[in-house]
């Protein structure tokens, strides 16, 4: 089937569930019923107002505990999860019925894990402990969905993890980036050979790390195994995932709609040729029961519709997420992100966990990339990432080693852009 006529296909079951879905929304949800009107056509969509974390987040705290944006009665509602608050924010509570969460398991099993080609006899370790953080439970039911056995890794340390792992011969391992990095190091310390482990794959979120080269090199040398990057969001969903190409992660068109807003404020429908870069716009087309319309992500994506050696018709984020919308930072006049930097960090062995560390002086932003080391060349190393950095990006930045162990570690989502 040719291109077009698939990509034609999607957009008309997308508006299908569209029509569906706002209609419901109109009837009983607080939240939209102000916002939205009945919508027929793709014009019609376009017309309807974006909406932001911040209203969402104003709306949780006028209506405790969780807001207007519910379409049906509270006992409708069979799970909450909430966000990591990483950003520094105030964490959102999200709900979802029977029928939402079987829209994200669905995904997890028919999207995500098969993409990275995961299969029913595989065993799938979870590295991390299981709290309110949705990407924990929807990985966990996606794989019960899937066939394959779970295994999961709460309440231990991480050198008890790895012991796990290997003497129960998980063949697929999910956390985020940097912890898989802190599980390398610790396997190092503890003479286990992680890349003799039964570890083929592996299943990484909440950072855009498996998408920086570098960093997704560095995992793979540790675990002789390869790396899928996953995109999602608790209050959005789980919205995309790299497929054996690598090169990007592709979003899945049949669950979402996806839109691009430039940086002039325009919000634009994804291209059938080319490609758009801006703040990744998405509406979710399987939770109306607390449903998001036209969400800005804060995401700054780059997205093509080139063809893929996968055969998949959806657009693909080219690299990843490239980093948040608000954590850009400028030296010099020169507009940064996180991952350009995490690139070139992760190209030094010895260099383990890194900041980088934001203070305003005298109305310009100064910047210090922090860096631990794990041998004595460490001072070598940083004068040599200085001198990269600056060739790379165009801009002159300074890099200092801090003593092992004085950064701060998460299993979770880390915050690797400190603002002082």
């Amino acid at each position: 089937m040719a291109l077009s006529t698939r990509l034609a296909d999607i957009r008309a079951a997308q508006l299908e569930r569209l029509r569906a879905g706002i209609e419901s929304l109109l009837q009983t949800n607080r939240f939209y019923q102000a916002r939205l009107h009945r919508v027929g056509t793709w014009d019609d969509f376009e017309r309807l107002p974006l909406t932001t974390k911040d209203e969402i987040t104003a709306d949780q705290q006028a209506h405790p505990p969780f807001g207007t944006d519910l379409t049906f009665p509270i006992d409708r509602y069979s799970r909450l999860h909430q966000t990591s608050g990483t950003s520094g924010t105030t964490p959102l509570r999200w709900l979802d019925t029977p029928e939402s969460w079987d829209w994200w398991v669905r995904i997890w099993a028919d999207h995500i894990y098969r993409s990275a080609g995961v299969q029913a006899h595989d065993r799938v370790f979870f590295a991390f402990s299981f709290g309110p953080f949705i990407g924990f439970w929807s990985a966990f039911s996606g794989a019960e969905r899937l066939g394959a056995l779970i295994i999961p890794g709460g309440a231990m340390t991480t050198e008890q993890r790895l012991r796990t792992m290997l003497e129960l011969h998980a063949t697929v391992l999910c956390s985020t980036p940097t912890y898989a990095i802190r599980m390398a190091e610790a396997a190092d310390l503890a003479g286990i050979d992680l890349a003799a482990s039964d570890i083929r794959i592996m299943i990484h979120a909440g950072e855009p790390g498996a998408s920086v080269p570098a960093t997704r090199d560095l995992i793979e040398r540790s675990f002789g195994a390869r790396c899928f990057d996953h995109t999602g969001m608790t209050e959005l969903g789980p919205t995309g995932v790299s497929c054996q190409a690598r090169d990007g992660v592709h979003l899945v068109e049949s669950e979402f709609v996806f839109e691009v807003r430039d940086e002039a404020g325009a919000v634009h429908s994804l291209p059938e040729t080319g490609t758009i870069t801006g703040e990744l716009v998405a509406t979710n087309l399987g939770r109306f029961g607390s449903p998001l319309i036209r969400y800005r992500t804060g995401d700054r994506v780059e997205v093509t519709r080139a063809s893929c050696e996968c055969g998949s018709p959806f657009a693909k984020m080219l690299g990843g997420i490239r980093g948040r919308v608000d954590d850009m930072f400028t030296v010099r006049g020169v507009n940064l992100y996180p991952s350009q930097v995490e690139d070139l960090v992760r190209r030094h062995a010895v260099i383990g966990e890194f900041c980088i560390e934001v203070r305003e002086v005298r109305g310009m932003e100064e910047v210090t990339i922090l860096c631990e080391c794990q041998d004595g060349n460490g001072e070598a190393a940083v004068s040599q990432l200085a001198n990269e950095l600056r060739l790379a990006l165009g801009a002159r930045i300074e890099c200092r080693q801090v003593p092992t162990g004085s950064l701060p570690r998460s299993e979770l989502k880390s915050r690797r852009l400190r603002r002082v």
